[in-house]
């Protein structure tokens, strides 16, 4: 996959969290961040560390386990999309072996942002952040519902053409290119 640039700079402007119960899998999704750039990699081993590290409001980018100790991924991203703050606008990327289709739907409709199945390899790791950096999707509010619009079309809140844009708030762009 060739990224734009100096790959071992891509990620370098970045603050990522890591929220993974195990050691190995933080070890080498840092190893792959490491690859691309990131420089500034946050571990957490829990949905408790995970939250205090983003109460402090500097992560770009979180890459989340479903299985958590202390609560799962998918709480996670829901206490992130209700918080009032700015941290509600922050990237999910759900990295999980949970990957049948209700618990896809699950992640989705809670708002993550891209979905990563385990086992993964660098390249499809490096595709969803490239997505997320490159491609970000706005963040909409659709009745009990926010988080990043699931429609891959940009433009459909735009020109307003799509049947199922009624309702739909467009609440912000690219909370990484702001």
């Amino acid at each position: 996959m060739a990224l734009p640039g100096k790959t071992a700079d891509y990620l370098s402007p970045f603050k990522i969290l890591i929220a993974d119960p195990n050691p190995l899998m933080r070890r080498v999704t840092r190893g792959i961040l490491q690859i691309l750039g990131a420089r500034k990699i946050i571990d957490a081993p829990d949905v408790n560390i995970a939250a205090q590290y983003l109460d402090q409001g500097d992560i770009d980018i979180v890459l989340s386990e479903w299985y958590l100790q202390g609560a799962c991924g998918v709480d996670l991203v829901r206490w992130i999309r209700q918080t009032r703050s700015d941290v509600r606008l922050t990237p999910f990327i759900m990295v999980t072996s949970q990957t049948y289709m209700p618990n896809i739907v699950t992640a989705r409709t809670s708002g993550i942002t891209e979905f990563v199945a385990k086992p993964f390899s660098a390249n499809s790791l490096t595709a969803r952040i490239k997505e997320v950096v490159e491609r970000p999707r706005p963040f909409v509010t659709i009745g009990k519902y926010f988080g990043p619009d699931r429609r891959r079309k940009a433009n459909v809140l735009e020109e307003n053409t799509d049947r199922r844009s009624h309702g739909a708030i467009l609440v912000e762009g690219n909370p990484l290119r702001a």
